[in-house]
This record gives C-alpha cells, structure tokens and sequence, in this order.
C-alpha cells in the first residue's frame, strides 16, 4: 500500500462517526429499509470480559446487497465486520475486534440454495443454521446426515466452516467437506473458488481441485472477504449406526485412552471424531458454580474439594467422558464394536456403552418418566442427555450442548440456552497437540496449573482433530458481571496463551485477544497475511483485526 491511501485510510477512521453517518445515508437510498432498520443494543453483548459497539447495523438479503454495502463503505473509509449467525461462542460471539465497525449482519441470507441427494452435499447461503438443515433433510426424508458441532441448532453452518470448526462424525473436520465460495471481495467484485470460477463446471460443487491455487483456505479465519454461499458436503445416511460413551473413572487414565484410539484412527476402523470432556466439563452441563457455599475466587477443586467430590456423585459424572460414533453397514458396525472393546481392554478404569440410534426415542420416555417420579428424578436428566448426544451424533443440533455455558452465569438460562442471557462469560483457548499421551500430559499440566492460579475450574474437551492430532479446547468459564471475575479470566487466558505456545502448543482458532498473542510468535506467517491483506483491501474495509495484524 503506498503512502498516499494508507494515509487517506488513517483519515478516514480519524473521522470515523462522520463517515459511518456519511455511510447510512447512501445506503438508505439504495438499499430497501428493511436492510436498514433494527436495533444495535444486542451486538454490544459477550460473553468475553469485553465488547464493542458497533456503528449500526446492516441485515442485507442477498449476494447484490451486500457488495453494494462493501462498496460504499469502501468508499466512505468505514470498517465492516460480517457475521453469519453470531454464535461463536468462546472465540468472539457477534463482537467486531473494535469499536465504530458496522455491523454486516447475514442472518437474514439464510436459503438452503440446493440439497443433491445422488452427489450427496448442499449449497448454503450464511444465515443457514444446523437446525435449520437439518430438519430440511428430515422433513424431506432425504437419506443424508449432517455432521453437527456442539454451537446449537441456531448457529450457522457457514461460520462454522469459515471458522475451520469441528464436529464429531466422520466428515468432522468441516472446512475439509466444503468448497465452491461465493466470496464478495473487498472492492465489490464477486469471486468463486475453485472450479466455480469456470461457467458451466460441472463438478464445482464436488471437489476444491481446479487449475492454479486453491484459494478457499484463504477466505476462512481470514478478513480478505465476505463469504454469501458455499457447498457443504452431507453423508450417506448409513446403514448402521451406533453411538458410543466410555466412562474413565481415573482421572490419568486418559493418556491411556489417547494412545488406545490413535491406531484406530490411523487404520481406518475410526472414522469420527471422539471427544473426551473432563470431569468439571461434564460437571457444567448438568448444574452451575454453587456461589452460595463457594465465593468464586478460586477454583472449586482445589478450594472445596470435598464437595466437587459429592457433586460428581450426585451427577454419577467420571473422570473422563468420550463421546464416539461407529457408521456403516450392520457387519462394519458389529465388527468395529469388537475392535474397540479389544482396543479399550487395556485402558485403566474404563467402561464403554453402545447405543444405537434406534434407542434414542426409548430414553427420552425413559428420562420424562423418571423426571416425574420424585425421588428418581435425577436419574433422568443423565438419560435425556444421552439422548440428546445420540441424536446430536446424527446430526440434530441440540440446546444441551450449550448447557455447560452457563457454569458462572448468574441468572436463568432461556429455552435457547444463549449464554449471554445469563451473565456468562467465555473464553477458549484451543492448542492442537499430537495425539499421544506425553503431550496430552505436558498440556494438561500447563493448563490445569493456569487455570488453578486464576482461580478457575479446569475444563477442557479432547477432541480427535485428524488420524494423528488432538485440539484440546480449554474452556476459561467466569461470571461476566463480576468485574474481578472478567480481569481474571482474561489475565488467565493471556498466561495461558502464552505458556502453551512456548511448548509448541499453539491454538488453532480463537478470540482476537488470543490471535493478537499468536502475531509476535510466527512473524514471516502473519507479516505475509498483512500483505496479501494490503493487496486485496488496502482500505481495510473488512473486519480489521480479525485475525489478520492491523496495520502499525
């Protein structure tokens, strides 16, 4: 960028409220009112220990409007920051990095474009959430599954791409099931990836080969552009499926389990992702922190650890929990059950349960019985839950994975179980890891004593990220209204950060304070994002700071 336009970009901001005005009215006489009307007080809410306030807000409706956004902003020298669904949670929510931004909200984008049952996948535009697919697939009775993550059914399958998420079926890694962008680029102009760029491809919607570079990585945790549709690969609906939870009733017994599903994965008699939730992770999802008998300043394990003990009882909540799925037809299904018994029968402490999807409806009934007995009662929240995952494995997006959110929030969570409805505050921290006992010791270590110095309960999530490596997803959970509780956290997360880079386990997504921290530690990685950044948006329109360095 020459220095002409980059001082001609450092006005523009200088005169930020001006220009953001100047933007709001050429937008309202191009754009039909319903684009412009709507409140801002809602996108000022995190569940990070700080916000921002967003200049206004925009909810275009199709690919048109939203580069005649781009483009005026462009021209007008005011930031935009885009969101899907906003349920990124832990990682930034609906929060653009900074102040005065205006908000691109593409909620309202939200046309499932084309569900092809013969080459199995689907075109999406960004408002379309995993609920919302799903019971498309469901109401037309379309012999396909999607792979869901653990956002809830409101949250957008697009977001979660661009943001490389992960879930827990065989086509987990969700960024890898995915092609063919529709990418407004920061001057207006309208790109499409890979073979989408051809007229007429046939196979766009198949694969990310195509002549020259695969640019679709380019456009996820990146600002270069604002992604308005994308094909998202389903599965076959299988011919059997079975989940699996095995309970580790030590806490160690995990480097174990570690060393026991990593063949598994690398043969090929695993094709899902298993995630592991620690003791306190499961903890959160079935009761909150008990303020009135603890006061918050230190982790509950370490300050009242007798109870922490009663508490896992009460809940019959392990050491370990993973959570697993096996697919395919009834012989691979039988046969693979048998493996993993074998492959489990040296893991210290553990027990592993099948359960098939045809179960599911029988512990739901199971769980509302018992709900109304009395004194059983607390016998069937453990069965809804496990139904809850069962068909979660099966690509129903459900609340109760959002029920561990709240472990610190202060008041009532609603039916949708939004976090920032309850005073919740979030912050993950995701280092990747290779998949083997040492390392998942070394980070733990690092970890737990991070978390216990801040005065926080240590919760993390395993989960299988490829055949050979791990992301473990430690999950810094602090009431949001306490203003001790918020400085902590983020003092907690900054050392953690820290601490795990210097042993070479580096996030692979995260919250812009995480990504800030990741900036000084690659410098020739993140100082050629800045200019490939220079090159297609020297004006900075989109989303500066978002993962990208900003400039100076």
């Amino acid at each position: 960028m020459n220095a002409t336009a980059q001082s001609a970009a450092q006005a523009s901001y200088l005169s930020a409220p001006h220009a953001a005005e100047t933007l709001r009215e050429r937008l309202a006489q191009e754009l039909p009112p319903e684009v412009m009307a709507g409140e801002t007080l809602s996108y000022q809410r995190s569940t990070a220990p700080t916000s921002t306030t967003p200049a206004f807000v925009v909810w275009p409706e199709t690919t048109t409007q939203v580069q005649c956004i781009i483009r005026h902003a462009a021209r007008c020298g005011v930031p935009i920051y885009p969101i899907s669904a906003g349920k990124n949670w832990g990682y930034g929510d609906a929060c653009a990095p900074r102040d005065g931004c205006v908000l691109l909200d593409l909620s309202r984008m939200n046309r499932i474009l084309e569900v092809n049952t013969e080459l199995a996948y689907a075109v999406v535009e960004p408002g379309v959430t995993q609920g919302q697919l799903f019971e498309t697939l469901e109401r037309q009775n379309l012999p396909l599954w999607m792979d869901a993550v653990g956002a809830g059914p409101e949250a957008s399958i697009v977001g979660n791409v661009l943001e490389r998420g992960i879930g827990l079926g065989p086509y987990g890694d969700r960024f890898a099931h995915a092609c063919g962008m529709e990418v407004v680029l920061p001057n207006g102009e309208l790109l499409r990836t890979g073979l989408g760029a051809y007229e007429g491809a046939k196979a766009r919607h198949l694969t990310k080969s195509a002549p020259g570079p695969q640019l679709d990585g380019l456009f996820t945790q990146g600002n270069f552009g604002v992604i308005t549709r994308l094909t998202f690969w389903l599965m076959p609906k299988p011919q059997a499926f079975s989940a699996f939870f095995i309970r580790l009733h030590e806490d160690s017994a995990i480097e174990q389990l570690v060393e026991a599903l990593r063949p598994l994965r690398l043969s090929g008699t695993l094709r899902c992702s298993v995630h592991a939730f620690s003791a306190m992770r499961v903890l959160g999802g079935f009761t909150r922190y008990p303020y009135h008998l603890a006061s918050g300043e230190h982790a509950l394990e370490r300050e009242h650890p007798k109870l922490v003990a009663s508490m896992l009882r009460r809940y019959r909540v392990p050491a370990w929990l993973a959570v697993g799925s096996l697919h395919g037809s009834r012989v691979e299904v039988r046969a693979a059950k048998k493996v993993l018994r074998r492959a489990l029968a040296p893991v210290r402490s553990a027990d592993v349960h099948f359960v098939s999807g045809k179960l599911a409806p029988w512990l739901r009934r199971a769980g509302r019985i018992l709900e109304r007995l009395g004194p059983l009662a607390k016998l069937g929240d453990p069965l809804n839950k496990i139904e809850a995952f069962v068909e979660f494995l099966q690509g129903r997006a459900s609340t109760a994975t959002l029920t561990g959110s709240h472990w610190r929030g202060r008041h009532e969570a609603p039916s949708n179980q939004d976090p920032l409805d309850t005073g919740s505050g979030m912050l993950w921290v995701s280092p990747l890891l290779p998949a083997t006992a040492k390392d998942v010791r070394e980070a733990q270590n690092i970890a737990r004593a991070c978390f216990h110095a801040h005065g926080f309960e240590y919760q993390t999530t395993l989960s299988q990220v490829s055949d050979r490596a791990l992301c473990a997803i430690m999950s810094i959970q602090f009431d949001r209204e306490s203003t001790n509780e918020s400085a902590r956290a983020q003092r907690c997360h900054d050392e953690l950060v820290d601490a795990l880079v210097s042993a070479g386990y580096v996030p692979y997504r995260g919250h812009p304070l995480t990504i800030a921290r990741l900036h000084d530690k690659a410098k020739t990685h993140w100082a050629l994002t800045r200019q490939i950044k220079d090159t297609l948006d020297p004006q900075e329109t989109i989303a500066p700071g978002r993962y990208v360095p900003t400039r100076g």
